[in-house]
């Protein structure tokens, strides 16, 4: 069988680990004597490389030895208020463990997050907490393999991969947002400016918009729905094609703060009143929000939240590699202000969104899809 193996190639520790029937990780610590590892485990594990000739490198041993108490923190835009936020927490959380971060911005680019990811993991990260850019997810599966790194996703997550993510109760959400417009105020004829569709948040808060209107009855207008991405230009170009329906729309659901802010300009600029004319919401909060002319009505982000969990989990990774990945949800809540119709409340009247399970085990390959 060794012959066999050296022909096809040398074997690797996951080659190892599969004979055995176990994890990378536990295959690691029984060759190594690193950790703990029942006898009966590592005796099966140390079978298996002797059936299979395998042979750890010294480099590769000394690599995977070297703790170098950094966590990589990647996103696609760090001058965004959520991403700063989220860095915030995560940065507060690691440095109480004794890891510091280092930051990569990849500027929306998949080819950048590979840079990055590749980069950072050649030895210079004990692991990484990534909101992908919309890639195909390759790279990561590609790091989290070769490398054995722990990989906590959050916002936009990748499938089958990582020992967690983080991600907002978006579906839950819109709905809270489309049947406040519906049920409170009569809206009927409700538009849509959505985000990049390919991304776990864009293609969650659509499907929360479609299942709000469906849940109160409301007929979709494809017409009405303007898929785009997550840019102030995108929020008033769309608004603009939504207003300019003969049968126009009397209000709008925007899945994040710059499309809100877009789609007010645009407003303003036709001279429609807000909410007179036309009511708007806002799944996500900003700084702006409150202050505006009229304030925003919208969903509270727990940004610093979101953060700090996605850090908890790189830890946990690390302190127990064969612990099952987790899958969090942070619930929203829904804070009334002018934009919808609604009086001033003071301050911002918050009501919580039927909470989604805070914590649950997924499949750590896989598993069922985010959305």
């Amino acid at each position: 069988m060794g012959g066999t193996r050296a022909a096809a190639g040398s074997p690797r520790l996951t080659d190892v680990a599969e004979a055995a029937g176990v994890s990378v990780a536990t295959a690691s610590r029984a060759l190594t004597g690193r950790g703990s590892v029942a006898s009966e485990t590592r005796e099966r594990v140390r079978q298996a490389a002797a059936t299979l000739d395998f042979h750890p490198s010294a480099a590769g041993q000394n690599l995977r030895a070297r703790s170098t108490r950094m966590i990589g923190f990647i996103v696609p835009d760090i001058s965004s208020g959520f991403y700063a936020n989220a860095l915030k927490g995560a940065q507060h959380r690691l440095q109480t463990a004794g890891y510091q971060i280092t930051l990569m911005d990849t500027d929306e680019r998949p080819d950048r997050e590979r840079a990055a990811l590749l980069a950072l993991a050649a030895g210079r990260v004990d692991g990484f907490i990534v909101c992908s850019s919309g890639g195909d997810g390759s790279i990561l599966r590609a790091i989290e393999r070769r490398f054995q790194l722990p990989i906590v996703g959050f916002d936009n997550v990748v499938d089958g991969v990582g020992a967690g993510r983080v991600t907002l109760a978006n579906e839950a959400g819109m709905q809270l947002l489309v049947g406040h417009l519906a049920r409170v105020h009569g809206h009927r004829r409700i538009g849509y400016v959505g985000g990049i569709e390919s991304e776990t948040s864009g293609a969650e808060r659509l499907a929360g918009y479609e299942l709000g209107m469906r849940g109160d009855g409301l007929a979709i207008d494809p017409r009405c729905v303007r898929p785009g991405d997550w840019t102030e230009a995108a929020g008033r170009s769309e608004t603009a094609a939504l207003l300019d329906l003969d049968d126009a729309v009397s209000a709008i659901v925007y899945p994040c703060a710059d499309l809100a802010l877009g789609g007010l300009a645009e407003l303003r600029a036709r001279g429609r009143a807000v909410p007179g004319d036309v009511a708007i919401v806002c799944f996500d909060d900003s700084d702006a929000a409150p202050l505006l002319d009229p304030p925003l009505t919208v969903l509270v982000r727990r940004d610093r939240e979101i953060g700090d969990l996605a850090a908890s989990m790189v830890l946990r990774a690390l302190e127990q590699p064969d612990a099952g990945p987790m899958d969090v949800r942070i619930p929203m809540e829904l804070a009334i202000r002018r934009s919808c119709g609604c009086p001033a409340q003071p301050p911002a009247e918050v009501r919580p969104v039927a909470a989604h399970p805070a914590t649950t085990p997924i499949q750590p390959v896989g598993g069922s899809r985010v959305r």
